[in-house]
């Protein structure tokens, strides 16, 4: 899904990327990420994002959100510095939301616990942290609803992540150590993800061709590497997968 942003609100407070808060042409508001947040991010973002909606996690819709050049050249030298234009990382704001506390997270279903320490464990994901003292849960909770949606999987595909870390750190890491010890569990996830893992191809060429490049001449690569992606995604057809080391 394509959307043109129309009009650029601010900046939002909360987020090491400080995404921009942007009205589109569906008449909704999105969180944007561009050129300052890195294009290598919006690559992890896309292909997380592709990745959790096959496996039916709660996530906003996201879409490639279009800038025109006109707009971006508006306020480049001042608040549209670090947003650029052409094709960036737009996800739909979900009203009546606020970061999950650590109170909250307790009414999570065990269920949903496991889906998501397993995927952020998968997807190398080790920004999804909270404890009674603080933390990122990058999870936004609806009171009213009852409901949850993850976010930001910018920092995601991090070879520093192992399950010792995840373990160790991760929001709903008792779920996780549950999945260690069940060797059903352990297969329901792995077909599950590999079911997802199909899926790849056609997640990796709906990935705009800016994204690869630094500049907008695309004349320098990012420093990313979609191969490496992809070997670390597989990961889950070796038997160590759930293995403590």
């Amino acid at each position: 899904m394509h959307i043109h942003i129309e009009e650029v609100i601010g900046r939002a407070k909360q987020g090491i990327t400080e995404p921009y808060i942007c009205r589109c042409s569906d008449n909704t508001l999105y969180y944007v990420k561009g050129k300052g947040a890195g294009y290598g991010s919006l690559i992890k973002e896309w292909v997380a994002g592709r990745l959790a909606e096959c496996l039916k996690l709660p996530i906003p819709s996201f879409a490639i959100a279009w800038v025109p050049k006109e707009l971006y050249e508006l306020g480049r030298k001042d608040l549209l510095q670090d947003l650029g234009f052409g094709p960036l990382f737009g996800s739909r704001e979900i009203p009546n939301t606020n970061e999950m506390s650590f109170l909250n997270s307790e009414s999570i279903p065990t269920q949903l616990k496991r889906d998501i320490a397993a995927f952020d464990w998968w997807i190398m994901n080790g920004d999804r942290t909270l404890t009674e003292v603080g933390g990122n849960p990058n999870i936004l909770w609806s009171e009213t609803a009852n409901v949850s949606y993850i976010i930001d999987h910018n920092l995601a595909f991090d070879e520093a992540v192992t399950l010792h870390s995840q373990l160790q750190g991760h929001i709903f890491a008792e779920a996780l150590a549950e999945i260690c010890k069940d060797e059903a569990l352990q297969t329901h996830y792995r077909d599950s993800f590999q079911d997802a893992l199909s899926h790849l191809p056609s997640i990796l060429s709906d990935i705009p061709q800016r994204w690869h490049y630094v500049d907008d001449e695309q004349s320098i690569e990012i420093n990313f590497s979609i191969d490496e992606m992809e070997h670390r995604l597989k990961r889950i057809q070796e038997r160590a997968f759930w293995e403590r080391t």
